[in-house]
């Protein structure tokens, strides 16, 4: 559940603004009167965050680049989760209870699939989604540090032990 939610996040968080609107971000060209000119990088920040302040209108060929778990990761989870879960028991049933494919407990399968569905689906992806980063500020900065740069961040180290 955790590995999921942090992959679904980090193909969120990966992308910068200039990736979502497709441009570079050390260089903006523009043609004006047949000439190109180059923007600083201070000038392709500065349009950066009135780009990104600004509501986001994906257009259908950028929102059709993303993958289904970019564009609805709670969803994603919920699916995830519940397939995960139910496979799990069943599993369990087929190996290591030895039954058969026909004798397999359904009401008892059905009840992993809510289980799946509504606390590791539903109430996980809520608490480490929305309430981690209340309570674990520091979490998303340290998930791009290189491994090094971890060892040297007490604060993160300490929130990842907290965690």
């Amino acid at each position: 559940m955790f590995a999921t939610n942090m992959i679904s996040r980090r193909l969120i968080a990966s992308r910068s603004p200039f990736q979502q609107i497709g441009r570079s971000p050390m260089a903006i060209r523009r043609s004006t009167n047949n000439t190109t000119t180059t923007t600083t990088a201070k000038d392709a920040a500065t349009k950066s965050e009135t780009i990104a302040a600004k509501p986001s209108s994906t257009t259908a060929a950028e929102e059709s680049t993303k993958s289904f778990a970019e564009r609805n990761p709670f969803i994603f989870q919920l699916g995830v989760a519940t397939a995960k879960t139910s496979a799990a028991d069943i599993m369990v049933q087929v190996v290591v209870e030895k039954k058969k494919w026909n004798e397999i407990d359904l009401k008892r399968n059905g009840i992993f699939v809510v289980f799946g569905f509504a606390y590791l689906g539903g109430f996980q992806y809520w608490l480490m989604v929305n309430k981690f980063n209340k309570w674990f500020p520091t979490r998303a900065r340290f998930a791009t540090l290189t491994l090094g740069e971890k060892l040297k961040d007490t604060a993160g180290m300490i929130d990842a032990l907290k965690m």
